[in-house]
């Protein structure tokens, strides 16, 4: 004798169309939530000093500039959509220099700091923890702070 199969009362079927309309709104908000500001977003918003994550294609590069042992590499990036050009500030810290040049990509997350020119981004950075971070990815090579690698091994 094989049972028969109860059929789903109206409340069955609702919890069946529910659950995944919620985890569709849950998973939509908390993408939305956790999205990372853009250099762009940061400028509109006149935001002093935040962190972002973007890119953009560089437009001059400017010269390497030295302060005391440390060095900085600066050039000006226009956003992908090529509505805002800010500056980019590099600090070599132990690392290796990027070959920068004009119409190439550049990758990168690090800290925004506002200013009338379209704002300027650092990398490396202090971070909240005290420690350097931020990166850049150019020609498919990713520079960043060699005190990450160093504090990766102590983990």
């Amino acid at each position: 004798m094989s049972k028969r199969v109860p059929e789903l009362t109206w409340q069955d079927k609702a919890i069946l169309v529910v659950i995944p309309i919620v985890v569709l709104v849950i998973f939509i908000a908390a993408n939305h939530l956790t999205k990372d500001l853009t250099v762009y977003d940061a400028f509109s918003q006149r935001l002093p000093k935040i962190e972002v994550r973007d890119g953009g294609m560089i437009h001059e590069v400017l010269p390497i500039t030295k302060n005391g042992t440390e060095s900085s590499q600066i050039c000006r990036v226009q956003n992908r959509e090529g509505s805002h050009e800010f500056t980019f500030v590099y600090h070599v810290q132990g690392s290796e220099t990027m070959n920068l040049q004009p119409g190439r990509l550049l990758q990168f997350y690090g800290e925004f700091k506002f200013d009338e020119k379209g704002g300027t981004i650092e990398i490396p950075y202090k971070g909240k923890s005290g420690r350097l971070a931020g990166w850049a990815v150019y020609e498919n090579h990713r520079y960043y702070s060699k005190t990450e690698d160093q504090d990766r091994g102590k983990m």
